[in-house]
């Protein structure tokens, strides 16, 4: 069975599990924590990938970690994972959970890269066109991204839209180079 497979299992069930203590929100808070608090530390990654470490070590660092500051069901969740050995696939979970949780709620995640920090003026602007072009409510994420020199990429699903003064070269480029060999 594949992670992918596997990790969308484990978020219906914490899902489930959240819906029937009605605590969905403060799960998806729940979720950003960890997740945010993972992303940020290479250390702390290594150590729930590691297979060398025992699964209450782990066990004893998430309730360290995060024990009084997440609810209940998360905590049971995050505690079966280490104890199946399945903690290294909580990125894959969280991504499956978002997922599903944004389909519950009718919103879809946009990534959206710009060269200089967005306004919150451009940020509500932009939002708002991406609700028209989506039909949905957007889940903005943002990143900056000096490479693209200008401009903007937005990736809504599968589909990027490159507005990037990098990509604009580019096509220039390939023209002129095609108008050369012809």
């Amino acid at each position: 069975m594949s992670e992918i497979t596997i990790a969308r299992r484990y978020a219906q069930a914490l899902n489930e599990q959240a819906a029937q203590a009605g605590v969905l929100e403060q799960v998806d808070a729940d979720i950003d924590l960890i997740s945010g608090a993972l992303a940020d530390s290479r250390e702390l990654r290594s150590f729930f990938s590691s297979p060398i470490i025992s699964r209450q070590k782990k066990g004893d660092v998430v309730k360290g970690l995060f024990g009084e500051r997440i609810q209940t069901v998360t905590m049971t969740f995050m505690a079966l994972l280490v104890d199946k050995r399945r903690e290294s696939i909580f990125p894959t979970v969280v991504t499956s959970y978002r997922e599903l949780r944004d389909e519950q709620l009718g919103m879809t995640a946009v990534s959206v890269r710009t060269a200089y920090e967005l306004s919150d003026e451009d940020r509500a602007a932009l939002e708002g066109e991406l609700r028209s072009l989506t039909g949905k409510q957007v889940r903005l994420e943002t990143k900056v991204d000096a490479s693209i020199m200008g401009g903007i990429v937005i990736r809504v699903g599968d589909t990027v839209y490159d507005g990037s003064i990098t990509n604009q070269l580019a096509t220039l480029r390939e023209r002129l180079q095609s108008g050369a060999h012809a």
